[in-house]
């Protein structure tokens, strides 16, 4: 799907907004402009005015995957007059926390045009949408952010890291002489979900960060009969298995070049997922070894990926790091009391943590967590706190990819008790680093 954002930066201040809300309808008021739900009839008009925001086509296949996932009570548009002039949307999601899974409010699709910029647009629908997320009892909301400094003015946080590669497949080989196991099959388009749905639910488990998907969503995420059977450019599937059945697949396309030196294609890979650390192996074994490929590319991989450990020459993997998945708690109380604590998911420790949060003031507040074999009892809380942090702070501890250390150092977290951080890192951090494989 497309990753949220937009190509403007509005401020909240920017124009009176008047609110009114009704158990079924959810609106704004800003000036002569008014944003509410997308009539149901207009939803692919609204989507395919996303193009001008994001300066990129929206192709026809796309808007289909959207309407086949979309909840369309929930997409929230601004009108001029009977012209859509931005777009905002929420899926309904399941995302993957340490210890189990949260109701998730993925925000996406968020874009106002260039003519209605710094008018309060973007905040308006944020707001619609946070409190959506709020009503309808999601603790949590989450997006990937075109333009981030947007979205840490609602509270967001830096939740994952994604490391990206353009790595010289021709210089890399593995660091050992592991044997090579199993074997590889490549399934034909519009076939292979009962072959790759486990090993996905396997690695969700494991790791906190990924979401849920429905047969609907796997449809947007494996090739397409009509789109990807054959051709340049054409998406494959790969599916890895051994004798007990399929451990990793991938999904990945190739393009092909060549050059005076020879075949210099490039191989872009989607998605590589692996339930065992041998399918890990051995699925990337075969995406560098795929022929008449000079360059393998691909993007949002965890910045802990066997990969760095696998190969000979991982400065040869030309690896890089950004941003990934946003995190903005809606529900401090519900998120908190929502996961488990402690690298094993058995710790234990007592924190009362000074939450500040303007956007959403039911989160703030001192929260106390008494953490007793890896569950925690959450309640408000009166005495001294042992932390202070903002609810953007709270966002990038709660999967486990930050520490409250590493927060303090960069001087957003505040250690109000002595030995605060310590406890904090002792319960927040996870075994492995968050990771969201899919953009929305």
């Amino acid at each position: 799907m497309v990753g949220c954002g937009t190509g403007v930066g509005t401020s909240p201040e920017a124009s009176p907004i008047a609110i009114a809300a009704k158990a079924s309808v959810w609106q704004h008021r800003i000036m002569s402009i008014e944003i509410r739900k997308c009539p149901p009839e207009r939803f692919a008009e609204m989507l395919k005015t996303a193009e001008i925001g994001f300066s990129d086509d929206v192709p026809d296949d796309l808007l289909g995957r959207v309407e086949l996932v979309a909840d369309k009570e929930r997409w929230f548009v601004p009108f001029d007059g009977d012209r859509i002039v931005g777009t905002s949307g929420v899926f309904s999601m399941r995302l993957s926390v340490p210890g189990g899974e949260l109701a998730t409010g993925a925000i996406t699709w968020v874009t106002v045009l260039p003519s209605h910029r710094r008018r309060g647009l973007m905040s308006g629908m944020m707001r619609l949408m946070i409190d959506d997320c709020h009503r309808r009892g999601e603790p949590l909301a989450a997006l990937w952010a075109a333009e981030a400094a947007i979205y840490q003015r609602f509270g967001f946080g830096l939740a994952t890291t994604s490391l990206n590669l353009e790595a010289e497949t021709a210089a890399i080989g593995f660091a050992r002489e592991w044997p090579r196991e199993g074997s590889c099959r490549l399934i034909p388009a519009g076939e292979g979900l009962d072959l790759v749905a486990p090993v996905y639910e396997v690695a969700r488990a494991g790791r906190s960060g990924f979401l849920a998907r429905t047969p609907e969503w796997w449809v947007g995420v494996l090739p397409l009969v009509e789109k990807d059977a054959k051709g340049g450019g054409a998406r494959r599937l790969v599916v890895w298995e051994a004798g007990d059945g399929p451990e990793a697949y991938a999904i990945y396309k190739t393009k092909s070049e060549w050059n005076a030196r020879g075949p210099a294609g490039t191989l872009v890979v989607d998605e590589a997922i692996a339930s065992t650390p041998r399918g890990t192996r051995e699925i990337w074994r075969y995406l560098l070894e795929v022929d008449l490929v000079r360059t393998l590319k691909t993007w949002r991989l965890p910045a802990d990926h066997p990969l760095f450990l696998l190969t000979n020459e991982p400065r040869r993997l030309g690896a890089t790091a950004g941003d990934g998945l946003w995190l903005r708690i809606v529900d401090a109380a519900a998120a908190l009391a929502g996961r488990t604590y402690g690298i094993d998911g058995r710790g234990a420790g007592s924190l009362i943590l000074d939450l500040r949060d303007d956007y959403c003031p039911w989160n703030a507040g001192r929260w106390r967590l008494d953490v007793t074999d890896g569950r925690a009892a959450v309640a408000r809380n009166e005495k001294a706190a042992d932390l202070a942090l903002d609810a953007n702070d709270l966002g990038s501890l709660f999967l486990g990819g930050c520490t409250a250390t590493a927060l303090a150092a960069a001087g957003r977290v505040v250690e109000l008790r002595p030995g605060a951080l310590s406890v904090a890192d002792g319960l927040f951090p996870t075994a492995t680093v968050p990771w969201c494989p899919q953009e929305f």
